[in-house]
């Protein structure tokens, strides 16, 4: 008679055991870099109107938010809050403007810490009717400093133009041009510079904007090739928006860093369904998979926002608009992945509830009727009793 088979005993493996063996326990605080652990969910804050319409305080830390929109809805007066409330808050706020029309006195005004730099210039004249050209000396801003930085195309390609990105090499001929590549390049070594000590404070990188600027084989071939910009925003990015500014938010990382970008669209229309207009990002898709919060300012289709016209004695000068503000992704930890439309208004020093228009055109009254004199290039002699204020739907 056959005896029953006994069953092998197994000793179940032991997790904890595992990850001794491979380094993976926290011991003590000295461990933390083995944390899997999310520092809590903190943001660059805004003003009360942004948070009144979408019901988010501000830019998430540590992730990569897109503001998308038409032009004049709103992404700049968004932006220059951005920058002012980074400054106030201890955040390097790293500026890339490729759009080359940054006016730091709109940015002044919303905020930003900027001292200008007055120096001699020698200013042309040039007689109308005779041709004749003299010169004399003003007194000029030529610059501005404070608690940011500040690049530009010009300085981009002063600073990177001798890398040959197709290489990965520098050449001796330096390019009169910047390329998307210098941004990510520049981004790249600032957050080494950040990882060796010489900067002691968290980042966040400010690009305006995603599509203004072509990569170094557009630029190489002559040919400005999307798919090309679309490569290498991919190659040059993806990185930077998947790894190194997310995992600034682990508890092991000292400093959070933040990414911000304008991201430039056009409207798809020969693949919409039904007729109705669908946004696209210029540049491809990657940032948009990266981005874990993206805001659209103003309609689909066009604009679609309200023009905040003052008027007196047949003069009008636009002091603001108003425009729509709503998420269209929003990736963040729960309790802040809410998505809401609302409406906020964009005057000279920020962001207003509409709500709070009266009185702001109470504060700023006489500014307001110094600019109605200002367009109309002379002297008007207007009262407050004169203006009339109106809301204009933009056809833009």
């Amino acid at each position: 008679m056959k005896q029953p088979i006994k069953k092998k005993e197994f000793k179940k493996p032991s997790i904890a055991s595992f990850k001794e063996k491979y380094g993976l326990t926290m011991k003590s605080d000295k461990d933390l870099v083995k944390s899997v652990a999310d520092k809590p969910t903190d943001f660059i804050p805004l003003p009360e109107a942004f948070a009144d319409a979408i019901k988010l305080p501000g830019i998430p830390k540590g992730y990569l938010t897109i503001v998308t929109g038409w032009s004049n809805t709103g992404k700049s007066t968004i932006k220059n809050c951005l920058i002012a409330s980074c400054i106030n808050n201890g955040i390097i706020p790293v500026i890339y403007e490729t759009e080359n029309n940054f006016d730091f006195k709109y940015a002044i005004d919303c905020g930003m810490k900027a001292t200008p730099i007055y120096d001699d210039v020698e200013v042309e004249d040039v007689d109308i009717e005779t041709g004749e050209v003299t010169y004399h000396t003003e007194n000029r801003i030529i610059n501005y400093d404070g608690e940011f930085m500040y690049f530009d195309n010009k300085i981009l390609a002063e600073m990177y133009g001798n890398r040959d990105y197709s290489t990965g090499k520098e050449c001796k001929t330096k390019r009169k041009e910047a390329v998307l590549e210098d941004i990510a390049y520049s981004i790249n070594d600032l957050l080494d510079a950040q990882e060796r000590g010489e900067i002691n404070q968290p980042l966040c990188f400010i690009w305006d904007s995603i599509g203004s600027i072509q990569s170094f084989k557009s630029l190489e071939s002559k040919s400005g090739n999307n798919m090309f910009d679309a490569g290498a925003i991919s190659q040059s990015f993806s990185n930077i928006i998947n790894n190194r500014i997310p995992s600034s938010k682990k508890v092991s990382e000292e400093f959070t860093n933040t990414f911000f970008c304008v991201n430039k669209i056009w409207n798809d229309s020969m693949n919409s369904m039904g007729g109705v207009p669908s946004i696209e990002l210029k540049g491809g898709k990657t940032f948009f998979y990266g981005a874990r919060l993206i805001i659209h300012l103003g309609g689909i289709g066009k604009a679609a926002t309200k023009k905040l016209d003052a008027t007196a004695k047949g003069s009008k000068y636009q002091y603001g608009i108003t425009t729509k503000i709503r998420t269209t992704k929003n990736q963040l930890p729960t309790p802040w992945n809410v998505t809401y439309e609302g409406e906020m208004s964009c005057v000279h020093n920020g962001l207003l509830n509409p709500k709070a228009l009266e009185e702001y055109k109470k504060t700023y009254m006489k500014d307001i009727l110094a600019k109605i004199e200002e367009t109309s290039g002379k002297k008007l002699d207007i009262t407050e009793d004169d203006v009339q204020f109106t809301e204009e739907e933009s056809d833009e």
